[in-house]
């Protein structure tokens, strides 16, 4: 119970939807149920005006509401302040409301007091709290309800967002090669993929795990891998290869043609042809 409550209960915007609608539904709440006697104070306090009774027991229920709705915002801006220096605990807020429930019922009393003069102010006051009670805690109850709804919704979005932006970043961290039927059969961090070859209906991904170099056999067109990895780091450099271009390390030309070395162990040297020969470009202009 002494546990501070979570500050989104207590918030600005909260606040003011309490305000308005603990009014609205005890206007309600008393013209259904009638827990208070206000036909007796209407045709006691507006006699004299000529209305109806119903009609006067609506003017008192309304001037009721209103004085009740005062007293509420007044207190809840006492309680803002009070909440913007120090934290409130579930005791003190069941207390705090406790007080208004009080205070409008003290109001309450001061109005039976013109129409019931049997009763004692104990009596008066006592009947007042309980009808009081029922008709605020209800509300309360319900706003609390949805606060705590509210807030719950409000940080399974920011939940789903953050785990939408972690699997961005999983996407980008790492490189997935899909089989023809475009299931995922291997995902390798970026930086781990080395190279990518052409085996008739296969591909061979060049990879390393740890100090070693792996390979493994994935049913797929190269061209399809090419496709899926349009816009990496990965470029096709030949009709039977593609390449990771931070792994290349060294470009050399001779008798046979122009060829890319990446300088680790069990990785062949790979030729680069006239056809893919711009997709090279890219690895020459940052050695640059």
């Amino acid at each position: 119970m002494l546990k501070p409550i979570p500050k989104f209960i207590y918030s600005r915007a909260n606040q003011i939807l309490m305000i308005l609608f603990v009014p609205f539904f005890a206007f309600v709440f008393i013209n259904i149920y009638r827990p208070l006697d206000f036909v007796t104070m209407g045709e006691s306090i507006l006699s004299g005006l000529g209305i109806s009774p119903e009609l006067s027991m609506q003017l008192v229920t309304l001037m009721m509401v209103l004085s009740g709705m005062a007293v509420a915002a007044i207190s809840r801006m006492i309680l803002r302040a009070y909440t913007n220096k120090r934290p409130i605990s579930y005791l003190g807020y069941i207390v705090w409301i406790l007080g208004e429930i009080c205070t409008m019922a003290s109001i309450y009393t001061l109005a039976a007091l013109f129409t019931d003069t049997e009763k004692s102010i104990p009596e008066l006051f006592n009947n007042s709290f309980v009808k009081t009670s029922l008709i605020l805690l209800i509300p309360y109850t319900m706003c609390y309800t949805y606060f705590v709804w509210q807030e719950n919704r409000r940080e399974l979005r920011t939940l789903r967002k953050q785990i939408d932006d972690d699997e961005t970043v999983l996407q980008r961290a790492y490189i997935q090669i899909l089989d023809e039927k475009g299931e995922m059969r291997l995902s390798i961090r970026r930086e781990n993929l080395v190279l990518i070859e052409s085996a008739d209906n296969y591909v061979c991904v060049y990879y390393l795990n740890g100090d070693k170099t792996q390979k493994s056999m994935i049913r797929n067109t190269l061209s399809r891998v090419a496709e899926h990895l349009q816009g990496t780091r990965v470029v096709r450099c030949h009709r039977s290869y593609m390449i990771n271009l931070d792994h290349a390390k060294i470009l050399h030309r001779d008798k046979e043609g122009i060829f890319i070395e990446h300088g680790i162990e069990g990785i062949p040297t790979v030729p680069i042809s006239r056809t893919y020969s711009d997709n090279i470009q890219m690895w020459i202009a940052d050695k640059c």
